[in-house]
């Protein structure tokens, strides 16, 4: 599990300071880029069928108003028409393997219609190895100014969801015990419920562990009590995916499973932006 920076233009990458030089990554995390280079690509060229053919069969899109697509809803949003889509720009690069899956974020940066630089926004994608082949099971947007709003409306409430395998229980456990940690400003509790990798997204950009941590010792009052509505947890290989919303934000929690223990390794909430 390495992290470093980069700059991706489709096939070709180029290193920017990162620890580790692209010639040096592994087999595994060098086959999950190639998938976000394929995915990219088809996305750019509005190709539906080499999307489809990179992504599961219960693929999850959430973009950054907070909009969630199904894989039937978002293939159509790929092969939409409209304007022409750039070439993809990312920084921030960190790819992480875990086992048969795999945790990729980094910034996206474009350039606005009068050709001056917009403002950088996240995107998280998990990956899960099925045989062989690499493909994309989820992937989350955050803006770093204010999203446009939704155009479409907002899909009804999916039935509850409830956990069947011993596997969906312990990670829901560790998710209740972080949530818990958050709420009471548990500092011990919360930092050996999180990996060292741990990475924090929201609208103001990323956030370190030692950061949160910090935040949580400045602060003089527990956090309040957040209704968790429409949570639903789908485990990924080694990688738990915790999915819920609030009144104003969609939140996504990713834990990896270590040595028979769930830990945190990424939060990222993106703002509900209604539809006018």
């Amino acid at each position: 599990m390495r992290q470093y920076k980069a700059v991706l233009l489709m096939t070709a990458v180029i290193v920017s300071g990162g620890p580790r030089a692209w010639g040096q990554t592994t087999a595994d995390e060098k086959a999950v880029m190639q998938v976000i280079d394929r995915i990219n690509q088809a996305y750019q060229q509005r190709d539906v069928k080499a999307y489809g053919e990179l992504i599961t069969a219960d693929f999850v899109r959430v973009t950054p108003n907070g909009t969630v697509f199904d894989r039937g809803e978002w293939l159509k949003a790929v092969g939409a028409p409209g304007t022409e889509r750039p070439s993809p720009r990312f920084d921030e690069l960190s790819v992480r393997v875990y086992g048969n899956a795999a945790l990729v974020t980094y910034r996206s940066l474009s350039t606005g219609p009068d050709g001056r630089a917009a403002a950088p926004s996240y995107l998280t994608r998990v990956l899960e190895r099925q045989g062989t082949q690499w493909k994309l099971a989820f992937a989350q947007s955050t803006d770093t100014e204010a999203a446009a709003p939704a155009t479409v409306p907002e899909r009804p409430a999916p039935p509850p969801w409830s956990s069947t395998t011993a596997a969906e229980r312990e990670a829901l456990a560790a998710f209740r015990a972080i949530q818990q940690a958050n709420r009471k400003r548990d500092i011990v509790s919360w930092e050996r419920l999180s990996a060292p990798e741990h990475t924090i997204i929201s609208a103001t950009g990323r956030m370190s562990p030692a950061e949160r941590v910090a935040e949580l010792q400045a602060s003089t009052e527990d956090v309040p009590v957040t209704i968790e509505r429409d949570l639903r947890l789908v485990i990924k290989g080694n990688l738990a995916l915790v999915q819920w919303r609030s009144d104003t934000a969609r939140s996504l929690k990713v834990l990896a499973l270590r040595e028979g223990r769930w830990q945190q390794v990424l939060h990222q909430t993106s703002p509900i932006v209604a539809a006018k």
